[in-house]
């Protein structure tokens, strides 16, 4: 397995999220990081050193995960009215010739977790979705320790978003709001440096923090 069939399989993920096939995306995500951590093992390569050649490659222009996300279609619905709940529910799509600019685990894991999200959201009355929301927490969690990039924002804030809803969806309130508090900060970090690409990828993420005021209990 190379590189580029790594790639190849998270891009069929992305593709399969896109048309809502969340089982079918878990497969294939979950069939990129074993090869992936394959591909490490043949080549003597650890995580260590491939976070470490990510961190100095990621200096240039164009090679943060962030790049990747703002090239996505910001058309697409992530804003569920039913609910009331913004969840950033696009797929990280990794150019063919990225493997050597940039740690493509944390995107690997991202997609993987977000498509086990979006699998329990699509069947919420089966007594599956809690484990399933559960093991997409610690996912995310996994996604967001091994990217240190601190340009990559966007990506933060997708993750820490996802986990909010995810831990207002099982009940743990409490977690939830430590999680949106943090994103407002980092909401005003992008308005302080202008990014208004990046604010066009969050913009329903306002919606979450009146559901969590209104579903929280009283104290």
């Amino acid at each position: 397995m190379t590189p580029t069939q790594v790639i190849a399989l998270n891009n069929c993920a992305v593709a399969l999220i896109k048309q809502q096939h969340y089982r079918d995306a878990i497969v294939a995500a979950a069939s990129a990081l074993k090869q992936y951590r394959e591909f490490q093992r043949a080549h003597h390569q650890t995580e260590e050193v491939q976070q470490q050649r990510a961190t100095t490659t990621n200096c240039h222009e164009g090679d943060s995960i962030d790049q990747y996300m703002m090239q996505s279609d910001i058309s697409e619905p992530s804003f569920n009215a039913s609910t009331g709940e913004f969840v950033y529910q696009r797929g990280i799509f990794i150019p063919p010739n990225a493997y050597e600019t940039i740690n493509i685990a944390a995107i690997l894991i991202f997609n993987s977790a977000l498509s086990h999200q979006l699998l329990a959201r699509q069947h919420p009355k089966t007594p599956v979705p809690q484990s399933i929301l559960l093991k997409a927490q610690r996912l995310y969690q996994l996604a967001y320790d091994l990217q240190d990039n601190e340009d990559n924002i966007l990506f933060k804030f997708a993750v820490i978003n996802n986990t909010a809803v995810i831990y207002r969806a099982v009940g743990n309130h409490t977690m939830s709001k430590e999680c949106l508090d943090f994103l407002v900060s980092l909401l005003m970090m992008f308005v302080d440096r202008g990014c208004s690409v990046q604010l066009q990828h969050v913009r329903g993420f306002l919606a979450n923090l009146d559901s969590n005021t209104q579903s929280a209990p009283a104290a």
